[in-house]
Protein backbone atom coordinates (compact mmCIF):
# COMPACT_ATOMS: atom_id res chain seq x y z
CA UNK A 1 0.00 0.00 0.00
CA UNK A 2 1.52 3.21 -0.96
CA UNK A 3 1.43 6.41 0.74
CA UNK A 4 -1.63 8.59 0.76
CA UNK A 5 -1.31 11.64 -1.66
CA UNK A 6 -0.62 15.59 -1.05
CA UNK A 7 -4.42 16.29 -2.17
CA UNK A 8 -5.41 13.63 0.38
CA UNK A 9 -3.32 14.98 3.40
CA UNK A 10 -4.50 18.22 2.17
CA UNK A 11 -8.36 17.12 2.48
CA UNK A 12 -8.18 15.18 5.49
CA UNK A 13 -6.22 18.66 7.77
CA UNK A 14 -8.54 21.22 5.60
CA UNK A 15 -11.30 18.56 7.21
CA UNK A 16 -9.74 18.59 10.88
CA UNK A 17 -9.24 22.43 10.79
CA UNK A 18 -12.95 22.61 9.82
CA UNK A 19 -13.68 20.31 12.77
CA UNK A 20 -11.65 22.43 15.30
CA UNK A 21 -13.02 25.95 14.05
CA UNK A 22 -17.00 24.39 15.02
CA UNK A 23 -15.45 22.96 18.24
CA UNK A 24 -14.31 26.58 19.27
CA UNK A 25 -17.32 28.23 17.86
CA UNK A 26 -19.47 25.41 19.75
CA UNK A 27 -17.41 26.37 22.83
CA UNK A 28 -17.97 30.38 22.72
CA UNK A 29 -21.82 29.71 22.49
CA UNK A 30 -21.50 27.38 25.08
CA UNK A 31 -19.70 29.90 27.17
CA UNK A 32 -22.03 32.84 26.59
CA UNK A 33 -25.18 30.75 27.05
CA UNK A 34 -23.72 29.41 30.49
CA UNK A 35 -23.31 32.88 31.84
CA UNK A 36 -26.78 34.33 30.64
CA UNK A 37 -28.41 33.76 33.86
CA UNK A 38 -25.76 35.26 35.87
CA UNK A 39 -25.56 38.04 33.46
CA UNK A 40 -29.19 38.69 33.29
CA UNK A 41 -29.55 39.40 37.31
CA UNK A 42 -26.54 41.72 37.55
CA UNK A 43 -27.61 43.46 34.03
CA UNK A 44 -31.63 43.68 35.57
CA UNK A 45 -29.72 45.25 39.10
CA UNK A 46 -27.91 47.61 36.78
CA UNK A 47 -30.95 48.39 34.77
CA UNK A 48 -33.19 48.73 38.40
CA UNK A 49 -30.86 51.53 40.35
CA UNK A 50 -30.75 53.26 36.76
CA UNK A 51 -34.47 53.75 36.72
CA UNK A 52 -34.26 54.38 40.23
CA UNK A 53 -32.35 57.03 39.83
CA UNK A 54 -34.55 58.52 36.34
CA UNK A 55 -37.43 57.51 38.62
CA UNK A 56 -36.62 60.01 41.39
CA UNK A 57 -36.32 62.88 39.08
CA UNK A 58 -39.59 62.47 37.07
CA UNK A 59 -42.42 61.10 39.51
CA UNK A 60 -44.98 62.36 37.03
CA UNK A 61 -43.84 61.35 33.92
CA UNK A 62 -44.35 58.12 32.38
CA UNK A 63 -41.47 57.46 30.52
CA UNK A 64 -39.39 55.66 33.38
CA UNK A 65 -42.34 53.63 33.73
CA UNK A 66 -42.08 52.35 29.70
CA UNK A 67 -38.64 52.09 30.23
CA UNK A 68 -38.75 49.24 33.19
CA UNK A 69 -41.09 47.56 31.18
CA UNK A 70 -39.32 47.53 28.50
CA UNK A 71 -36.73 46.38 30.67
CA UNK A 72 -38.18 43.64 32.06
CA UNK A 73 -39.38 42.07 28.67
CA UNK A 74 -35.72 42.60 26.91
CA UNK A 75 -34.71 40.52 30.15
CA UNK A 76 -37.52 37.78 30.18
CA UNK A 77 -37.00 37.30 26.11
CA UNK A 78 -33.07 36.91 26.40
CA UNK A 79 -33.48 34.75 29.12
CA UNK A 80 -36.14 32.63 27.45
CA UNK A 81 -35.27 32.61 23.83
CA UNK A 82 -31.93 33.41 23.52
CA UNK A 83 -30.50 30.29 23.19
CA UNK A 84 -32.80 29.30 20.40
CA UNK A 85 -32.44 32.36 18.40
CA UNK A 86 -28.55 31.53 18.95
CA UNK A 87 -28.83 28.04 17.47
CA UNK A 88 -31.64 27.89 14.88
CA UNK A 89 -30.18 28.17 11.39
CA UNK A 90 -30.83 31.45 9.85
CA UNK A 91 -27.98 33.49 7.03
CA UNK A 92 -26.89 35.48 9.58
CA UNK A 93 -24.04 34.05 11.92
CA UNK A 94 -23.74 33.53 15.14
CA UNK A 95 -21.59 35.76 15.92
CA UNK A 96 -23.76 38.56 14.13
CA UNK A 97 -26.76 37.47 16.07
CA UNK A 98 -25.20 37.89 19.10
CA UNK A 99 -23.71 41.35 18.16
CA UNK A 100 -27.47 42.30 17.17
CA UNK A 101 -28.85 41.39 20.77
CA UNK A 102 -25.91 43.57 22.74
CA UNK A 103 -27.21 46.46 20.81
CA UNK A 104 -30.20 46.04 21.80
CA UNK A 105 -29.61 45.67 25.21
CA UNK A 106 -26.71 48.70 25.18
CA UNK A 107 -29.83 51.21 23.64
CA UNK A 108 -32.30 49.94 25.75
CA UNK A 109 -29.80 50.24 28.89
CA UNK A 110 -28.84 54.28 27.41
CA UNK A 111 -31.84 55.80 27.36
CA UNK A 112 -32.01 56.80 30.45
CA UNK A 113 -29.22 59.49 29.62
CA UNK A 114 -32.00 61.19 28.05
CA UNK A 115 -32.84 62.31 31.53
CA UNK A 116 -29.09 63.39 31.89
CA UNK A 117 -29.34 66.84 32.04
CA UNK A 118 -32.02 66.59 35.34
CA UNK A 119 -29.78 64.43 37.47
CA UNK A 120 -27.43 65.77 40.12
CA UNK A 121 -23.79 65.60 40.16
CA UNK A 122 -23.98 62.24 42.46
CA UNK A 123 -26.80 60.85 40.37
CA UNK A 124 -24.57 61.58 36.73
CA UNK A 125 -21.86 60.12 38.56
CA UNK A 126 -23.56 56.81 39.83
CA UNK A 127 -24.97 56.57 36.44
CA UNK A 128 -21.64 56.63 34.44
CA UNK A 129 -19.63 54.62 36.93
CA UNK A 130 -22.79 51.62 36.20
CA UNK A 131 -22.47 51.86 32.55
CA UNK A 132 -18.67 51.99 32.67
CA UNK A 133 -18.82 48.91 34.41
CA UNK A 134 -21.28 47.44 32.55
CA UNK A 135 -19.45 47.59 29.32
CA UNK A 136 -16.33 46.75 31.20
CA UNK A 137 -18.05 43.18 32.51
CA UNK A 138 -19.51 42.47 28.63
CA UNK A 139 -15.75 41.97 27.67
CA UNK A 140 -15.57 38.95 30.09
CA UNK A 141 -19.20 37.91 28.78
CA UNK A 142 -18.21 37.85 25.52
CA UNK A 143 -14.98 36.49 25.08
CA UNK A 144 -15.33 33.83 23.39
CA UNK A 145 -16.36 36.12 20.43
CA UNK A 146 -13.99 38.59 19.66
CA UNK A 147 -15.06 42.37 20.01
CA UNK A 148 -18.59 41.80 19.58
CA UNK A 149 -18.72 43.44 23.04
CA UNK A 150 -18.57 46.52 21.22
CA UNK A 151 -21.68 47.00 19.94
CA UNK A 152 -23.14 46.91 23.79
CA UNK A 153 -20.92 48.78 24.84
CA UNK A 154 -20.81 51.76 22.24
CA UNK A 155 -24.44 52.54 22.80
CA UNK A 156 -23.42 52.82 26.24
CA UNK A 157 -20.34 54.98 26.47
CA UNK A 158 -20.97 57.06 23.02
CA UNK A 159 -23.75 58.52 24.22
CA UNK A 160 -22.57 58.66 28.06
CA UNK A 161 -19.58 60.66 26.63
CA UNK A 162 -21.88 63.30 24.58
CA UNK A 163 -23.87 63.55 27.52
CA UNK A 164 -21.27 64.82 29.90
CA UNK A 165 -20.15 66.88 26.71
CA UNK A 166 -23.23 69.04 26.41
CA UNK A 167 -24.41 69.00 30.74
CA UNK A 168 -21.26 69.79 32.07
CA UNK A 169 -21.02 69.92 35.69
CA UNK A 170 -22.74 73.52 36.64
CA UNK A 171 -19.49 74.29 38.57
CA UNK A 172 -17.26 74.17 35.82
CA UNK A 173 -16.09 75.05 32.34
CA UNK A 174 -17.37 73.77 28.63
CA UNK A 175 -13.42 72.36 28.56
CA UNK A 176 -13.81 70.14 31.84
CA UNK A 177 -17.42 68.43 29.85
CA UNK A 178 -15.65 67.37 26.88
CA UNK A 179 -12.46 66.58 29.04
CA UNK A 180 -14.48 63.70 30.66
CA UNK A 181 -16.26 62.66 27.09
CA UNK A 182 -12.80 62.18 25.57
CA UNK A 183 -12.03 59.85 28.66
CA UNK A 184 -14.80 57.90 28.33
CA UNK A 185 -14.73 57.49 24.38
CA UNK A 186 -10.73 56.27 25.01
CA UNK A 187 -11.99 53.69 27.36
CA UNK A 188 -13.23 51.57 24.97
CA UNK A 189 -9.73 51.55 23.90
CA UNK A 190 -8.18 50.20 26.66
CA UNK A 191 -11.07 47.55 26.16
CA UNK A 192 -10.45 46.36 22.75
CA UNK A 193 -7.15 44.97 23.94
CA UNK A 194 -8.66 43.78 27.37
CA UNK A 195 -10.95 41.93 24.69
CA UNK A 196 -8.21 40.63 22.53
CA UNK A 197 -6.24 39.45 25.32
CA UNK A 198 -9.23 37.43 26.58
CA UNK A 199 -10.58 36.09 24.07
CA UNK A 200 -6.76 34.61 22.96
CA UNK A 201 -6.65 33.33 26.17
CA UNK A 202 -11.05 31.26 25.91
CA UNK A 203 -9.93 30.39 22.41
CA UNK A 204 -6.43 28.49 22.92
CA UNK A 205 -8.03 26.83 25.64
CA UNK A 206 -10.54 25.50 23.39
CA UNK A 207 -8.10 24.70 21.20
CA UNK A 208 -6.40 22.95 23.64
CA UNK A 209 -9.43 21.22 24.79
CA UNK A 210 -9.91 19.82 20.94
CA UNK A 211 -6.81 18.63 20.67
CA UNK A 212 -7.11 16.70 24.28
CA UNK A 213 -10.66 15.69 22.92
CA UNK A 214 -9.11 14.45 19.65
CA UNK A 215 -6.80 12.60 21.52
CA UNK A 216 -9.09 10.92 23.77
CA UNK A 217 -11.21 9.95 21.02
CA UNK A 218 -8.58 8.38 19.50
CA UNK A 219 -7.01 6.71 22.58
CA UNK A 220 -10.51 5.39 22.87
CA UNK A 221 -10.42 4.05 19.23
CA UNK A 222 -6.94 2.44 20.01
CA UNK A 223 -8.14 0.69 23.13
CA UNK A 224 -11.58 -0.15 21.27
CA UNK A 225 -9.65 -2.08 18.63
CA UNK A 226 -6.65 -3.92 20.49
CA UNK A 227 -9.66 -4.82 23.04
CA UNK A 228 -11.63 -6.51 19.50
CA UNK A 229 -8.12 -7.88 18.59
CA UNK A 230 -7.46 -9.69 21.89
CA UNK A 231 -10.84 -11.36 22.26
CA UNK A 232 -10.16 -12.49 18.16
CA UNK A 233 -6.91 -13.74 19.03
CA UNK A 234 -8.69 -15.07 21.89
CA UNK A 235 -11.29 -16.69 20.38
CA UNK A 236 -9.60 -17.71 17.23
CA UNK A 237 -6.32 -19.71 19.98
CA UNK A 238 -9.55 -21.61 21.34
CA UNK A 239 -10.77 -22.46 17.82
CA UNK A 240 -7.41 -23.68 16.91
CA UNK A 241 -6.38 -25.21 20.01
CA UNK A 242 -9.96 -27.45 19.88
CA UNK A 243 -9.32 -28.53 16.42
CA UNK A 244 -5.54 -29.73 17.31
CA UNK A 245 -6.54 -31.06 20.25
CA UNK A 246 -8.81 -33.34 18.66
CA UNK A 247 -6.26 -35.28 16.26
CA UNK A 248 -3.71 -34.87 19.18
CA UNK A 249 -5.95 -36.66 21.71
CA UNK A 250 -6.29 -39.41 19.32
CA UNK A 251 -2.74 -40.16 18.85
CA UNK A 252 -2.01 -39.61 22.53
CA UNK A 253 -4.08 -42.39 23.36
CA UNK A 254 -3.41 -44.81 20.62
CA UNK A 255 0.39 -44.35 21.66
CA UNK A 256 -0.61 -45.09 24.97
CA UNK A 257 -2.19 -48.53 23.85
CA UNK A 258 1.03 -49.47 21.44
CA UNK A 259 2.84 -48.72 24.74
CA UNK A 260 0.51 -51.49 26.73
CA UNK A 261 2.09 -54.02 24.21
CA UNK A 262 4.55 -56.35 24.19
CA UNK A 263 6.83 -54.94 21.30
CA UNK A 264 10.34 -55.41 20.25
CA UNK A 265 13.18 -53.04 21.03
CA UNK A 266 13.27 -51.55 17.56
CA UNK A 267 9.18 -50.85 17.60
CA UNK A 268 9.46 -49.67 21.57
CA UNK A 269 11.95 -47.61 20.36
CA UNK A 270 9.05 -45.95 17.39
CA UNK A 271 6.88 -46.01 20.33
CA UNK A 272 9.13 -43.78 22.58
CA UNK A 273 9.84 -41.04 20.07
CA UNK A 274 6.33 -40.41 18.85
CA UNK A 275 5.46 -40.18 22.54
CA UNK A 276 8.56 -37.41 23.18
CA UNK A 277 6.72 -35.71 20.12
CA UNK A 278 3.20 -35.90 21.11
CA UNK A 279 4.53 -34.64 24.49
CA UNK A 280 5.85 -31.66 23.03
CA UNK A 281 3.24 -30.52 20.99
CA UNK A 282 0.96 -31.18 23.71
CA UNK A 283 3.18 -28.87 26.34
CA UNK A 284 2.38 -26.53 23.50
CA UNK A 285 -1.24 -26.90 23.26
CA UNK A 286 -1.39 -26.82 27.39
CA UNK A 287 0.42 -23.14 26.62
CA UNK A 288 -2.85 -22.07 24.69
CA UNK A 289 -4.78 -23.66 27.44
CA UNK A 290 -3.19 -21.86 30.41
CA UNK A 291 -3.53 -18.41 28.74
CA UNK A 292 -7.21 -19.41 27.76
CA UNK A 293 -7.91 -20.27 31.55
CA UNK A 294 -6.19 -16.88 32.79
CA UNK A 295 -8.33 -14.73 30.66
CA UNK A 296 -11.04 -16.63 31.58
CA UNK A 297 -10.64 -16.29 35.51
CA UNK A 298 -11.13 -19.73 36.00
CA UNK A 299 -7.65 -20.21 37.73
CA UNK A 300 -8.38 -19.81 41.35
CA UNK A 301 -5.34 -20.38 43.89
CA UNK A 302 -5.80 -23.02 46.56
CA UNK A 303 -3.67 -21.81 49.37
CA UNK A 304 -1.96 -23.96 51.57
CA UNK A 305 1.44 -24.68 53.52
CA UNK A 306 4.10 -26.01 51.03
CA UNK A 307 7.71 -26.90 51.87
CA UNK A 308 9.60 -25.30 49.51
CA UNK A 309 12.98 -27.11 49.95
CA UNK A 310 10.60 -30.82 48.78
CA UNK A 311 8.97 -28.90 45.96
CA UNK A 312 12.32 -27.89 44.78
CA UNK A 313 14.20 -31.66 45.13
CA UNK A 314 11.32 -33.18 43.65
CA UNK A 315 11.67 -30.58 40.35
CA UNK A 316 14.90 -30.92 40.17
CA UNK A 317 14.72 -34.78 39.57
CA UNK A 318 13.10 -34.26 36.39
CA UNK A 319 14.82 -31.52 35.05
CA UNK A 320 18.11 -32.86 35.81
CA UNK A 321 17.52 -35.87 33.82
CA UNK A 322 15.86 -33.42 30.61
CA UNK A 323 19.19 -31.16 31.08
CA UNK A 324 21.62 -34.38 30.58
CA UNK A 325 19.77 -35.16 27.45
CA UNK A 326 21.19 -31.80 26.48
CA UNK A 327 24.48 -31.73 27.55
CA UNK A 328 23.59 -28.71 30.03
CA UNK A 329 25.02 -28.71 33.55
CA UNK A 330 22.58 -28.44 35.93
CA UNK A 331 22.75 -27.72 39.97
CA UNK A 332 20.78 -26.85 43.42
CA UNK A 333 21.32 -25.00 45.78
CA UNK A 334 19.00 -25.41 49.34
CA UNK A 335 20.35 -22.61 51.92
CA UNK A 336 17.57 -23.86 54.52
CA UNK A 337 13.94 -25.58 54.38
CA UNK A 338 11.49 -22.62 53.97
CA UNK A 339 7.57 -23.01 53.96
CA UNK A 340 5.53 -20.57 52.74
CA UNK A 341 1.60 -20.13 52.34
CA UNK A 342 1.16 -20.60 48.66
CA UNK A 343 -1.00 -22.55 45.95
CA UNK A 344 1.82 -25.62 45.31
CA UNK A 345 0.44 -26.74 41.59
CA UNK A 346 0.23 -22.76 40.31
CA UNK A 347 4.58 -22.11 41.87
CA UNK A 348 5.16 -25.24 40.46
CA UNK A 349 3.79 -24.44 36.62
CA UNK A 350 5.54 -20.81 37.35
CA UNK A 351 9.00 -22.75 38.43
CA UNK A 352 8.44 -25.41 35.18
CA UNK A 353 8.04 -22.75 32.55
CA UNK A 354 11.19 -20.52 34.03
CA UNK A 355 13.11 -24.01 33.74
CA UNK A 356 12.12 -25.39 30.68
CA UNK A 357 13.43 -21.83 28.82
CA UNK A 358 16.43 -21.92 30.63
CA UNK A 359 17.20 -25.55 29.33
CA UNK A 360 15.67 -24.24 25.65
CA UNK A 361 18.14 -20.74 25.43
CA UNK A 362 21.17 -22.51 27.11
CA UNK A 363 23.87 -24.13 25.12
CA UNK A 364 25.58 -27.50 25.45
CA UNK A 365 27.88 -26.94 27.67
CA UNK A 366 26.28 -24.33 29.73
CA UNK A 367 24.97 -24.64 33.32
CA UNK A 368 21.37 -24.06 34.66
CA UNK A 369 20.78 -23.46 38.64
CA UNK A 370 18.30 -23.61 40.95
CA UNK A 371 18.68 -21.72 44.17
CA UNK A 372 16.25 -21.79 47.79
CA UNK A 373 16.91 -18.92 50.05
CA UNK A 374 15.89 -16.49 53.24
CA UNK A 375 16.13 -12.93 52.31
CA UNK A 376 15.03 -11.05 55.70
CA UNK A 377 11.38 -12.06 55.62
CA UNK A 378 11.00 -14.04 52.42
CA UNK A 379 11.75 -17.24 50.84
CA UNK A 380 13.41 -16.91 47.50
CA UNK A 381 13.61 -19.24 44.33
CA UNK A 382 15.99 -18.86 42.05
CA UNK A 383 16.25 -19.97 38.55
CA UNK A 384 19.46 -18.75 36.58
CA UNK A 385 21.21 -20.27 33.58
CA UNK A 386 24.57 -19.21 31.39
CA UNK A 387 22.37 -19.02 28.31
CA UNK A 388 22.14 -15.92 25.51
CA UNK A 389 20.82 -13.82 27.49
CA UNK A 390 18.24 -11.00 26.99
CA UNK A 391 18.94 -7.12 25.47
CA UNK A 392 18.13 -4.65 27.81
CA UNK A 393 15.51 -3.01 25.58
CA UNK A 394 13.22 -6.61 25.35
CA UNK A 395 13.30 -7.00 29.39
CA UNK A 396 9.70 -5.94 29.08
CA UNK A 397 8.53 -7.55 25.71
CA UNK A 398 9.70 -11.11 27.27
CA UNK A 399 6.32 -11.41 29.66
CA UNK A 400 4.19 -10.65 25.94
CA UNK A 401 1.93 -13.18 24.50
CA UNK A 402 4.01 -14.92 21.74
CA UNK A 403 7.37 -12.90 21.91
CA UNK A 404 10.38 -14.90 22.38
CA UNK A 405 14.25 -13.37 22.25
CA UNK A 406 16.36 -15.03 19.71
CA UNK A 407 13.95 -16.88 17.49
CA UNK A 408 12.56 -14.76 14.50
CA UNK A 409 11.92 -17.75 12.43
CA UNK A 410 9.15 -18.83 14.70
CA UNK A 411 10.84 -21.75 15.30
CA UNK A 412 8.25 -24.28 17.16
CA UNK A 413 10.77 -26.45 18.51
CA UNK A 414 11.76 -23.99 21.20
CA UNK A 415 7.94 -23.49 21.78
CA UNK A 416 5.06 -20.47 21.37
CA UNK A 417 6.77 -17.81 23.36
CA UNK A 418 4.26 -17.95 26.11
CA UNK A 419 6.24 -19.40 28.74
CA UNK A 420 7.36 -16.30 30.57
CA UNK A 421 3.58 -14.32 29.64
CA UNK A 422 2.31 -17.37 32.10
CA UNK A 423 4.92 -17.16 34.80
CA UNK A 424 3.71 -13.69 35.25
CA UNK A 425 0.50 -14.32 35.23
CA UNK A 426 0.51 -17.18 38.22
CA UNK A 427 3.01 -15.21 39.98
CA UNK A 428 0.40 -12.36 40.14
CA UNK A 429 -2.21 -14.81 41.23
CA UNK A 430 -0.61 -16.35 43.78
CA UNK A 431 1.08 -13.38 45.52
CA UNK A 432 4.38 -14.10 44.19
CA UNK A 433 6.88 -11.22 43.44
CA UNK A 434 8.49 -11.75 40.07
CA UNK A 435 12.36 -10.07 38.95
CA UNK A 436 14.92 -10.57 36.31
CA UNK A 437 17.89 -9.81 35.43
CA UNK A 438 19.48 -10.83 32.33
CA UNK A 439 22.93 -10.04 30.45
CA UNK A 440 23.40 -10.46 26.74
CA UNK A 441 25.69 -13.30 26.31
CA UNK A 442 26.07 -14.16 30.06
CA UNK A 443 22.58 -15.09 31.02
CA UNK A 444 19.51 -14.89 32.61
CA UNK A 445 18.26 -15.00 36.41
CA UNK A 446 14.83 -15.41 37.48
CA UNK A 447 13.73 -14.83 40.67
CA UNK A 448 10.16 -15.81 42.76
CA UNK A 449 9.73 -14.23 46.27
CA UNK A 450 6.92 -15.18 48.31
CA UNK A 451 6.63 -14.27 52.56
CA UNK A 452 8.31 -16.76 54.48
CA UNK A 453 6.61 -18.48 57.02
CA UNK A 454 7.88 -17.33 60.88
CA UNK A 455 7.71 -21.27 61.98
CA UNK A 456 7.81 -24.40 59.57
CA UNK A 457 5.04 -26.53 60.08
CA UNK A 458 4.94 -30.72 59.45
CA UNK A 459 3.78 -31.78 56.61
CA UNK A 460 1.97 -34.68 56.15
CA UNK A 461 2.85 -36.61 52.91
CA UNK A 462 0.02 -37.81 50.81
CA UNK A 463 -1.51 -41.22 51.30
CA UNK A 464 -0.69 -43.99 48.71
CA UNK A 465 -3.94 -44.30 46.81
CA UNK A 466 -4.24 -48.25 45.52
CA UNK A 467 -4.74 -48.89 42.17
CA UNK A 468 -8.15 -51.18 42.11
CA UNK A 469 -8.65 -53.77 38.69
CA UNK A 470 -10.32 -52.32 36.17
CA UNK A 471 -12.06 -55.72 35.09
CA UNK A 472 -15.34 -54.73 36.29
CA UNK A 473 -14.78 -51.19 35.23
CA UNK A 474 -17.65 -50.08 32.81
CA UNK A 475 -16.89 -47.24 30.78
CA UNK A 476 -19.15 -44.98 28.70
CA UNK A 477 -17.25 -42.74 26.11
CA UNK A 478 -19.05 -39.63 24.74
CA UNK A 479 -17.68 -37.95 21.71
CA UNK A 480 -19.12 -37.02 18.23
CA UNK A 481 -15.75 -37.70 16.70
CA UNK A 482 -15.45 -41.30 15.92
CA UNK A 483 -11.98 -41.48 15.40
CA UNK A 484 -11.88 -40.40 19.13
CA UNK A 485 -14.13 -43.06 20.32
CA UNK A 486 -12.06 -45.66 18.66
CA UNK A 487 -8.91 -44.42 20.03
CA UNK A 488 -10.40 -44.27 23.40
CA UNK A 489 -11.97 -48.08 23.33
CA UNK A 490 -8.60 -49.19 22.03
CA UNK A 491 -6.82 -47.83 25.48
CA UNK A 492 -9.39 -48.66 27.55
CA UNK A 493 -10.06 -51.97 26.58
CA UNK A 494 -6.29 -52.70 26.58
CA UNK A 495 -6.29 -51.72 30.69
CA UNK A 496 -8.85 -54.03 31.38
CA UNK A 497 -12.28 -51.92 30.99
CA UNK A 498 -15.86 -52.76 29.16
CA UNK A 499 -16.13 -49.98 26.78
CA UNK A 500 -19.36 -48.61 25.52
CA UNK A 501 -19.60 -45.24 22.89
CA UNK A 502 -22.30 -42.68 21.70
CA UNK A 503 -21.71 -39.89 19.96
CA UNK A 504 -24.34 -37.80 22.13
CA UNK A 505 -26.88 -37.43 24.44
CA UNK A 506 -29.56 -39.76 23.02
CA UNK A 507 -27.52 -42.95 22.13
CA UNK A 508 -26.00 -42.46 25.60
CA UNK A 509 -28.70 -42.49 27.32
CA UNK A 510 -30.33 -45.42 25.22
CA UNK A 511 -26.83 -47.56 26.18
CA UNK A 512 -27.26 -46.08 30.19
CA UNK A 513 -31.00 -47.81 29.95
CA UNK A 514 -29.47 -51.18 29.48
CA UNK A 515 -26.28 -50.78 31.41
CA UNK A 516 -24.66 -50.04 34.43
CA UNK A 517 -22.28 -47.39 34.04
CA UNK A 518 -19.32 -46.99 36.44
CA UNK A 519 -17.29 -44.11 34.70
CA UNK A 520 -18.40 -41.24 31.94
CA UNK A 521 -15.97 -39.78 29.99
CA UNK A 522 -17.68 -36.82 27.97
CA UNK A 523 -16.45 -34.39 25.72
CA UNK A 524 -17.88 -31.03 26.04
CA UNK A 525 -18.69 -29.59 23.06
CA UNK A 526 -20.96 -32.19 20.52
CA UNK A 527 -22.19 -31.90 17.56
CA UNK A 528 -25.72 -30.15 16.50
CA UNK A 529 -25.46 -28.16 19.64
CA UNK A 530 -25.82 -30.86 21.87
CA UNK A 531 -23.51 -30.72 24.68
CA UNK A 532 -21.57 -33.32 27.04
CA UNK A 533 -23.31 -31.83 30.22
CA UNK A 534 -26.70 -32.48 28.73
CA UNK A 535 -25.61 -36.13 27.53
CA UNK A 536 -23.90 -36.52 31.69
CA UNK A 537 -27.09 -35.93 32.79
CA UNK A 538 -29.04 -38.03 30.42
CA UNK A 539 -26.97 -40.34 31.63
CA UNK A 540 -27.34 -39.55 35.24
CA UNK A 541 -31.31 -40.15 35.36
CA UNK A 542 -31.05 -43.60 34.08
CA UNK A 543 -27.57 -43.94 36.07
CA UNK A 544 -27.35 -42.02 39.42
CA UNK A 545 -24.36 -43.57 40.75
CA UNK A 546 -22.25 -43.39 37.75
CA UNK A 547 -19.16 -40.81 38.09
CA UNK A 548 -19.05 -38.42 35.04
CA UNK A 549 -15.37 -36.44 34.09
CA UNK A 550 -15.77 -33.70 30.90
CA UNK A 551 -13.17 -34.10 28.33
CA UNK A 552 -12.71 -31.23 25.99
CA UNK A 553 -9.99 -29.59 23.53
CA UNK A 554 -12.04 -26.89 24.10
CA UNK A 555 -10.18 -23.27 25.26
CA UNK A 556 -12.68 -20.41 24.89
CA UNK A 557 -12.56 -18.75 28.39
CA UNK A 558 -16.73 -18.63 28.22
CA UNK A 559 -16.83 -22.96 27.61
CA UNK A 560 -13.89 -22.85 30.71
CA UNK A 561 -16.14 -21.09 32.78
CA UNK A 562 -19.32 -22.97 31.78
CA UNK A 563 -17.27 -26.20 32.54
CA UNK A 564 -16.30 -25.02 35.98
CA UNK A 565 -19.83 -24.15 36.99
CA UNK A 566 -21.01 -27.73 36.87
CA UNK A 567 -18.22 -28.85 39.69
CA UNK A 568 -17.48 -31.46 36.92
CA UNK A 569 -14.03 -32.91 36.89
CA UNK A 570 -12.76 -31.63 33.89
CA UNK A 571 -9.82 -33.17 31.63
CA UNK A 572 -8.32 -31.12 29.24
CA UNK A 573 -7.23 -33.09 25.15
CA UNK A 574 -4.80 -34.91 24.60
CA UNK A 575 -5.21 -36.93 27.58
CA UNK A 576 -2.15 -38.20 28.95
CA UNK A 577 -2.19 -42.40 30.43
CA UNK A 578 -1.10 -41.11 33.45
CA UNK A 579 -4.07 -38.70 33.92
CA UNK A 580 -6.72 -41.02 33.12
CA UNK A 581 -4.99 -44.17 35.11
CA UNK A 582 -5.86 -40.96 37.84
CA UNK A 583 -9.29 -40.74 36.69
CA UNK A 584 -10.02 -44.46 36.62
CA UNK A 585 -8.26 -45.23 40.06
CA UNK A 586 -10.19 -42.08 41.63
Amino acid sequence: MGRPSEASVSAQQSAQDALEESFVRERAIETWLKHRRASQFNMGLVWLLIGAIWWSQAESSLWPALWFALVVLTLMGRFFFSERLIRTPGRLSVHSRVGLLLLFQGVVLALPLLAFEQFSMIERAAVSIILIVAATVSVVTTSGFRLVFLTFAIPLLVPLAFAWALHPPSDASALAGWGLAALILAFPVYLVGLSRQISQVVEEAARYRFGQTTLNHALAKALDAADAANRTKTQFLAAASHDLRQPMHSMNVLVAALSLKTLDDSAREIVNMLDTVNQTITRQLDGLLDISKLDAGTVVPTVASSHLDRLLQSHFQGLRLNAAEKGVICTMSIECPLVVQTDEALLSRALSNLTDNALKFTPRGGQVALSLKRQRDEAVIEVSDSGIGIPADQHERVFDEFYQVGNPQRDRAVGLGLGLSIVKRLCALIGARLEMQSVVGAGTRFSISLPAMAVPEAVQSDPVLSRRSKQSMCVLVIDDELMVRQSMRFLLEELGCTVHDADGSIAAAKIAAGQTIDLILSDMRLAEGDSGIEAIAQVHSFQPNARAVLVTGDTAPERLREAQATDLPLLHKPVTLARLLDVLDA
